[in-house]
């Protein structure tokens, strides 16, 4: 299949999605806002009907055998397409509904069924291509998600497509996110970062599995990054914070995430092997 009509496919799944799935999402005014940060996202009983609609409407549509979903925590959003379906989606043949023949008749069915990829609408204007690759025998496709004021973390925000040049869906995978409002501006000041982390003991294990510890006791050593969009899943819910990537050491290093309005710590990421 040539790049260009893979790509064209891939547009229309994205444009289908035009009607929002229920569950709760907090926004508001600016004084709502505040008082309710973080936005989150609810999984919700009338969320997962949605979202367990949509998939069988997208089996019905393709003729495939009644299969359970491999979905992403809260989103309900599908993590990977499940093995009994790899290779059973052929975008480039004649579709079950179409009626007839030609590229137009695929896109077609896979715009009826894109509320699987994202229940939450979301237009094509409000993604971006940042990867088309021809991994041999097949293609690889990401797209971000681009309707939030800053990079999304944690894996989320991305659409991904594995496609045989056959035309057969091979893989794919969905976490994008409703769009929440959030602050587009820190409340938390670099001078209280510092103050948090200066002194800091971390804890980790050599390859030989003995305990060690790093402790912070530089300015130096605090490199606060670029302000990024961080999902956070706490039980039921998808907290959506503005935080600072603060990296910490020096040679062996670390990520915290702080959060940019309240300074609560995230998440700590350690960015090296032991």
């Amino acid at each position: 299949m040539p790049m260009k009509k893979l790509g064209l496919i891939i547009c229309f799944v994205l444009i289908g999605g035009s009607c929002a799935a229920p569950g709760q999402i907090v926004t508001g005014t600016p004084q709502q806002q505040q008082n309710n940060y973080p936005p989150f996202v609810e999984d919700t009983a009338e969320r997962q009907q949605f979202s367990q609609g949509a998939w069988k409407k997208f089996l019905a549509e393709w003729r495939l055998p009644d299969t359970k979903p491999d979905l992403m925590p809260v989103l309900n959003a599908p993590r990977a397409l499940p093995g009994e379906l790899v290779g059973r989606i052929n975008i480039n043949t004649k579709s079950a509904s179409s009626g007839g023949s030609g590229s137009f008749g695929e896109m077609e069915a896979i715009e009826r069924s894109s509320s699987v990829l994202s229940g939450d609408s979301i237009s094509l204007s409000e993604l971006s291509l940042v990867s088309f690759a021809n991994d041999g025998s097949f293609y690889r496709a990401v797209f971000w998600q681009a309707n939030y004021p800053f990079q999304i973390a944690e894996g989320y925000g991305e659409l991904r497509f594995a496609i045989g040049k056959n035309g057969e869906l091979l893989q794919w995978s969905s976490s994008l996110l409703p769009a929440v409002k959030l602050p587009t501006r820190a409340e938390v000041k670099s001078q209280v970062i510092y103050d948090k982390l200066l002194g800091r003991q971390f804890s980790y294990s050599t390859i030989a599995g003995q305990p060690q510890s790093y402790k912070v006791t530089k300015r130096e050593e605090i490199k606060i990054g670029e302000l990024i969009v961080y999902p956070k899943l706490e039980g039921n819910r998808l907290e959506i914070h503005l935080a600072f990537p603060v990296t910490v050491g020096n040679g062996m290093t670390w990520t915290v995430y702080v959060d940019a309005i309240n300074g609560d710590e995230l998440g700590v990421k350690q960015n090296f092997a032991s």
